[in-house]
Parts: C-alpha cells; structure tokens; sequence
C-alpha cells in the first residue's frame, strides 16, 4: 500500500512538472526544407546580339558571302545597319568594266542570329545600282515610318563619248531593296574637251540643270537629313598554304655563347604600303576606225605607264605601238585613263596593261583585249540585198516591203553607201542612200542601221509618208504625216541601238479645240499636251527650216 502511494504521488509530480512548463516561452522550431536539385538551361544564342558580336558571327561566316569572280574583278565590303533595325548588314560591292556598272548584294543578320539573309532588289536584268563604293552616304529619314533612304549618284557608259549621270535611291525595308531614279544627266563629248549636256527628270521629261541638281531636296523635303560614314575594305582571294610534313627533330645540346656588351637596337623604320590594283581595264570591241577608253586604278601609286602585247607577244611601249599600227592615235588623260581612237584593223587582238609604281613597288593590271571588227563584212548582208535589187530590176515597191527595203529604191535609179558613227561610241552605222540622181531623193536616207553583237540592226526606212535625213550633228530628222491634218517632224539622236526622239513639232487638226502648231522639247508625245509650246504659221516654218537647213548628205560609195 505504500508503494503503491508512492507512485502515485511521484506520477502527480511528474503531472504538475509538466503543467508548470506549459506556461513558459519556448523558442520556435526551425523546419529543415532540402534544396530542390535544378538542371542548368542549355546556353543559347540570346537576342539581340550587340554590334561586336555580330561583326564576329559575319565575319565568321565569310564563305557565305564572298563574292564570285574575285580572281577577275576587284570587290569591296563593308558592315552596316542601313534600315537601322539593330541588325548588322554586310554589303559586298564591286564597279566593273568600261561601263562603269556596279554590282552589290547584301545580306542581313537573321533574327534567330543563325545566319546571313539575302535582301533582294527590285532592279531588272541589266540595270545596275547606284555607285556606293564612297566613304559616306546621304540619307533622309521619314518621320512618320522612320524609313532611311539613301542617295548618291551613279555614273555609267554606254558609249565611247555618252556619258549618263543619275541621282539615285534607294532604300532597305523588311528584308527587301527599293532602288529609284530621281533625275539624270546626258553627257555627249564632241571631243576630248567638249560636251552636250542634257538633263531629265523621274519621268525622263526634259528638265534644267537646276531641277536635276535639287532632284532629292524635292523628293525628300521635310525629311531629317544626314550622313552614314562607310568603310570599305578590299576583298583578297583567301590561299591556304600547303601543310608541309613534320618531321621528329633530333634534340640539340646548347653551345656555350661569347659574353658580349649589349648595344641598343636601331628603330625600326616604317615601311612603304604596296602598290594594290583596285580596278584592271576591261576588254573592248570597236569598229575599225573607231575609239574607246581604258580606264585603271590602283592605290599607294605615283605613276602610270601603259604597256601594250602584240598578238605575237611582243612588248611595246605607247610610242612603240603607234609606230606598229599607222593612223593608231593612243593619249595618256587624268583619272588613270588611256583614249584610243583612228583604230585600224592591224590593232586587231592587241592587249593593253597599266603599270603602276610607287614607293612600296609596282603592281601590273590584268591585259584587256582589244578586238577590231570588219564593219564592212558585218553590213555584207544589207548591201548585197541592194545590190540584188538594182541588178535584177526588183526595184518596186512591193519587192522592197517584202525584202525589208526601202521603197525609196523605186524613185532613184543608183544607190550607194556610207559609214559614219553618229553617236561617237567607235561602231559606224550604215546610210543607205541614193546617188546623184538630181532629184529630191538625193537628200533622203533610204536606210540606216548599226551593228548590236556583230550583227546589223536597223535603224530606221524611208517610207512614202516617212521620210528620215541626216543633220550636220549627227541626229536624224524624220518628216512624216498622219493624214492631212497632222504634219510631224521629229529630231532624233542614236543611243544604243535605238533612235530617240528628242524634239519635235507638228501640226494637229483633229478637233477644233486644239488645231495649231505645236512644239515639244521633250520627244514626240503624238497628241498636243497642256504645256507644249503654241506656234504661229511662221514660227512653226522657221523651225522647220532650221532643221532642215542642217541636212547634209555623206559622201557615198556606189552599190550599183
């Protein structure tokens, strides 16, 4: 019983123990949560890539953009943002041939960052773009769409002595390249000094000088102007060198070295820059007789000196080759340029190569051939179809239609030939004319053609009621009619391989609204038009006699 007691009493204090600390401040308990375990995300390219990166990832992809061709012409590139959308553009370039065409394509950092796209143009086969090889381009940005456009000039040839000048723009927008023509100038050179400038707007209407040197303030007025800086480097053909095959080297014991009082070293002197073509002449075919331009260029040179191969392959100087060709005119002019003109046939497959030296040494273009055709065995075809003509008394109009003659063959009873290269570019067009038959046919071209690729294409043909003379200039007057309210006289000139208009006056009475004389400096539009020039009876006489007093006839070479 009294142990009994005893645990009852010891299990009351235990009781009251307990009770006690329920009334006392405990500290709170920490709860251990275990870290959970993370995988590491796989690094990956982040957008946008910052300027230093992406001129890293493009030039790390250079096989993707160099251009064909590098071995023959000389390209440049450089790396830009020309839309100013954060991603880099890398534009290759490159101005070839005597035509003074360029080429460029460029391609832009995709917005993955996983490659280059190409930005196509909206130019047509055969047109080129503006001259951009330049250390900073003009742009107008359009506050509203933020749209950057660019302008600059571009300077072609399309013959020996014409000359075109646009003012070009153009424009990068969502991946795509707007090229546009504001206005141009027609340059012709009479002579080495001398030259016929013409200018035209957007819509090829003649136009002033003033107009088209003001083309892109007026197209871009309002907009901010300025200038994006350009840096252009030479793109080199990459040779890799071949692996030579290493061989073990045999370890070799040190040789004991003399003491010897150091000495200071000289300093070294800075070496000249190497003499490096950027532009080789580029092979030309002319007519005997006729002229063209060689043009070169090369940086770090001081002099030039033109260099001509025989198709012997012998070597002559200027003097020299000359001297080999009779008649054979060659002139050293500025801007690393060679004339030729009077060529003979003898200078057929001649080379010609510019040599540049400098302090740094001397560096050789690339030979450009010279190829002199038999115009006289290109224009066979014509002749003899005349030939055929008067000696088998075909000389009807009928015969003529059918043959692609002119009828005109049907009111002289000769004809004979002439060669003449009317728009100075080195190729002599054919006149067709009839000879000395005392009559009015005498003045009257019958047929004139030029050679495009070797082969002959007509120009224009004398018609009853169409009627083609040749002026003292060079240009081509043609005198037509409609009916017998409508009287044309249309002044041409010969670019390509085309006649264009390029004034004309005529008579319109068609309705009673509009009868009169009018007179266009712009072409020949066929209808009157609200700003073409009123003439009276004897102002519209007096200019035709004008034109007509230029007639000149050639000095021709009887057919039969």
């Amino acid at each position: 019983m009294k142990n009994k007691r005893l645990i009852l009493a010891a299990a009351l204090l235990l009781i009251c123990l307990l009770c006690a600390g329920c009334g006392s401040k405990q500290p709170a308990e920490t709860v251990h949560v275990p870290t959970p375990v993370t995988t590491a995300a796989p690094t990956t390219p982040v957008w946008p890539m910052n300027e230093t990166e992406q001129r890293a990832f493009i030039e790390s992809r250079r096989s993707e953009w160099l251009p064909q061709g590098m071995d023959y012409e000389t390209w440049y590139y450089d790396i830009t943002d020309l839309d100013h959308n954060g991603r880099l553009e890398v534009i290759t370039a490159s101005l070839q041939g005597s035509g003074m065409y360029t080429y460029v394509t460029v391609r832009e950092v995709n917005e993955a960052c996983t490659g280059l796209t190409l930005c196509l143009d909206d130019l047509r086969e055969g047109e080129a773009w503006p001259d951009i090889i330049v250390s900073s381009l003009t742009f107008y940005r359009n506050p509203t769409n933020g749209l950057y456009t660019y302008v600059c000039e571009d300077l072609t040839r399309d013959g020996a002595a014409h000359y075109i000048t646009a003012v070009d723009s153009f424009s990068l927008e969502h991946g795509r390249i707007s090229v546009r023509t504001l206005a141009r100038m027609d340059e012709t050179y009479t002579d080495q000094n001398n030259s016929v400038k013409r200018y035209y707007d957007e819509n090829g209407a003649e136009t002033t000088e003033a107009t088209y040197a003001a083309a892109a303030e007026r197209f871009f007025a309002g907009q901010e102007k300025g200038t994006l800086p350009m840096n252009w480097k030479q793109l080199e053909v990459q040779t890799q060198p071949t692996p030579q095959p290493q061989l073990p080297v045999p370890p070799v014991q040190p040789t004991p070295q003399p003491q010897f009082t150091a000495l200071p070293v000289p300093t070294a002197q800075a070496q000249p820059s190497p003499v490096t073509i950027t532009k080789n002449p580029t092979s030309e075919s002319l007519a005997a007789g006729g002229k063209t331009w060689f043009i070169a260029h090369a940086n770090n040179a001081t002099s030039l000196t033109w260099l001509f191969t025989s198709p012997q392959g012998q070597s002559y100087t200027m003097q020299q080759a000359m001297a080999a060709n009779p008649g054979l005119s060659l002139e050293a002019l500025p801007e690393d340029t060679l004339a030729v003109s009077n060529v003979p046939a003898s200078f057929d497959n001649w080379s010609v190569q510019a040599r540049f030296d400098g302090p740094g040494g001397s560096a050789v273009t690339a030979p450009a051939m010279i190829y002199v055709d038999d115009t006289m065995t290109a224009y066979g075809g014509v002749i003899s179809a005349y030939y055929r003509a008067y000696t088998t008394g075909n000389t009807t109009s009928e015969y003529a239609f059918n043959n692609g003659l002119s009828e005109f063959i049907s009111y002289a009873p000769h004809v004979g030939y002439a060669l003449q290269d009317l728009d100075g570019n080195g190729v002599d067009e054919l006149i067709i004319a009839g000879v000395n038959d005392g009559s009015y046919t005498d003045i009257v071209i019958f047929d004139l053609y030029t050679l495009e690729n070797g082969q002959p294409v007509q120009l224009a043909t004398s018609r009853a009621r169409s009627r083609y003379f040749l002026r003292s200039d060079g240009s081509v007057l043609n005198e037509g009619s409609n009916g017998a309210g409508n009287s044309i006289f249309v002044v041409n000139r010969l670019y390509g391989s085309q006649l264009t208009p390029i004034e004309s006056a005529f008579t319109w009475f068609m309705d009673s609204e509009r009868d009169g004389n009018y007179h266009q400096t712009d072409g020949y539009s066929y209808e009157p038009r609200e700003y073409d020039e009123y003439l009276d009876d004897e102002q519209f006489m007096r200019l035709i006699s004008y034109w007509e007093g230029s007639i000149v006839v050639p000095q021709l070479t009887p057919i039969v």
